[in-house]
């Protein structure tokens, strides 16, 4: 029903290219090139005032400021919301399991929202056919970011989404290229006697994949891992990483570079505490994934050379997709897959100028505007999947900072 009555609407909606929109719950207001306005919001379907575009509830989860991650994807995917003429509804899972956030999806879904972007990575195998099935049955259109590709959400969602006309797509990163990547640039710095820090083997999604490019690094470049750390006990506080780089270098004094592929931000401060303390910032490189805070500090003093992060334009798009959905003009016949970037950083240097940047908006309200077909007739599916697959630091260095 909500997407017939979209499609009657776009008829007859007039063509005006500002936004509007209002997010709710008083979370932090983004920066954005442009100012998308801040009239009352409309009933989700509705049109947006004067702006020409269906105005629509586009649900999401706000999980605070908690670091480098979850605070620019809340504002990206705000500005994203408020550019394209929609209302966020957003929702504080009470703690970080599936049932707290099948419990916050209840509470969007209860809210007359349209659509709603699924973080998959929070739902896991348990609690993601739960979540399609619950949008299912509120007719609402969904999609998830921070996943797999479809093909690995597991069978009993896949059976759920994949022919589904409210299933908007899984946008998911690739973990192997991060981890080998990451092991190439160690190798670049001449580093192959390598300890590992990572999540638990038992995490499917990320540490099976992070541990497949991290092998086949290995395999073609000659590289070793000496020894690792797998405890989430040790893992996910500062002084853990303080003590495990200690112990590394002790027992292995010939080591001459860390791959961190999880829980970066935790371990980071205290890593990188050990080996200045060791004297070993010159001949000692460290690689991780995913960003830490004060990033610039560990890059300055030469010991982070790589890291790959910044992957938080998944809701986004999701956004777009919905958007598109909503004006009357869908982007593609069901959902798909979407390789969803990350930023890889690959020199100290490159971190120090993405830290100059980190807080700007990734795509501001003219580049979103001319993502709805409604505005640019060209604007197809083949030029959204270009526009998520270009994302990286160049990318955003060309469109924002060529002068």
């Amino acid at each position: 029903m909500k997407k017939l009555l979209a499609l009657l609407l776009a008829l007859i909606m007039v063509l005006s290219l500002a936004a509007c929109g209002q997010e709710g719950g008083g979370t932090q207001e983004p920066d954005n090139t442009e100012d998308p306005g801040t009239s009352e919001p409309d009933e989700g379907g509705d049109e947006g005032g004067d702006t020409g575009l269906v105005n629509f509830r586009m649900g999401y989860f706000d999980t605070g400021s908690q670091d480098g991650t979850s605070t620019p994807l809340r504002n990206n995917l705000v500005a994203a919301i408020e550019s394209l003429g929609a209302t966020g509804v957003p929702v504080q899972p009470a703690e970080s399991t599936s049932d707290a956030y099948l419990d916050a999806l209840d509470t969007l879904l209860s809210q007359d929202v349209d659509a709603v972007a699924l973080p998959w990575v929070s739902f896991m195998y348990a609690g993601s056919p739960a979540a399609v099935k619950k949008c299912e049955d509120a007719g609402v259109y969904y999609g998830f970011y921070w996943g797999p590709a479809m093909e690995d959400l597991g069978e009993d969602t896949l059976s759920i989404c994949q022919d589904s006309e409210l299933f908007l797509g899984c946008f998911y990163q690739n973990e192997t290229d991060a981890a080998y990547s990451a092991m190439e640039t160690l190798h670049n710095y001449g580093c192959d006697q390598i300890g590992y820090i990572g999540l638990a083997a038992s995490n499917e999604m990320q540490e099976n994949s992070r541990d497949y490019g991290c092998q086949l690094a290995i395999e073609d470049f000659g590289m070793e891992i000496l020894v690792e750390q797998r405890d989430t006990n040790v893992t996910l506080t500062a002084e853990g990483g303080a003590t495990t780089v200690e112990n590394f270098l002790t027992a292995y004094p010939e080591m001459d570079g860390l791959i961190i592929a999880g829980n970066t931000q935790f371990v980071m401060p205290g890593v990188h505490q050990a080996i200045t303390a060791a004297g070993r910032e010159d001949d000692f490189k460290v690689a991780a994934i995913d960003f830490p805070d004060d990033m610039a500090t560990y890059a300055e003093s030469g010991v982070l050379v790589y890291d790959s992060g910044g992957h938080v334009t998944g809701p986004v798009y999701l956004t777009i997709l919905a958007a598109n959905i909503m004006n009357g003009t869908p982007l593609a016949e069901g959902g798909q897959s979407y390789n969803q970037q990350y930023i890889k950083l690959t020199s100290s240097e490159e971190i120090m100028g993405w830290m100059e940047i980190e807080d700007e908006i990734v795509y501001n309200t003219d580049e979103l505007l001319q993502c709805l077909q409604v505005n640019n007739p060209d604007f197809d599916l083949d030029a959204f999947v270009e526009m998520v697959e270009s994302y990286s630091y160049s990318d955003i260095m060309e469109r924002h900072h060529s002068e």
